[in-house]
């Protein structure tokens, strides 16, 4: 592909974070699909949704790292969250998101407004979804350190991720 555009500067407010952050079963998701570089359509089988994840905030990171291998782009998706507490209830969320071995899809929202889907690509499609890459918890030292977990969520794909104008978490949750 060749350049066909500059990039003119953007002086709107640049916020770094997210907002809100969902998560699908791959098996969940029937279609995803975009045209010119924004997703506007994604499709679930019938009473399926994606679940919202509410971690503590200014602690959800999406990272997006990519790099030419050998001829071919490859860009590595991760998405990190801290849930407080060591408790039954933040165990078997965490639990269900390690063990989902077939992966899953994130709905990330910044603190821009704008909407991304990670774990999903045009060319690839559900094939490389997000999956555990990491889980750590912990119980503090202190009396004032913090108790939960960290859990992070990976995919390697062939392209950045796309953003959305379908209001997931308007009509997918």
């Amino acid at each position: 592909m060749a350049l066909t555009a500059g990039l003119a500067k953007d002086c709107n407010p640049n916020s770094g974070g997210i907002q809100r952050i969902a998560l699908a079963n791959v098996a969940d998701i029937t279609t995803i699909s975009q045209t010119s570089g924004t997703i506007d359509t994604i499709t679930m089988v019938a009473t399926k949704v994606f679940f919202e994840f509410e971690a503590e905030q200014d602690s959800v990171e999406w990272r997006e790292n990519g790099e030419l291998v050998n001829g071919s782009l490859k860009y590595t998706e991760e998405i990190e969250m801290f849930f407080r507490k060591q408790n039954a209830t933040t165990a078997a969320a965490l639990r269900e998101i390690g063990e989902n071995l077939c992966g899953m899809v994130a709905a990330v929202k910044t603190t821009n407004g704008e909407t991304f889907i990670v774990g999903w690509s045009e060319n690839l499609g559900l094939e490389r979804p997000l999956k555990l890459a990491s889980d750590a918890s912990t119980s503090g030292k202190e009396l004032t350190d913090l108790s939960g977990g960290t859990i992070t969520l990976a995919a390697m794909v062939d392209e950045k991720a796309y953003p959305t104008s379908v209001d997931v978490f308007g009509t997918l949750l």
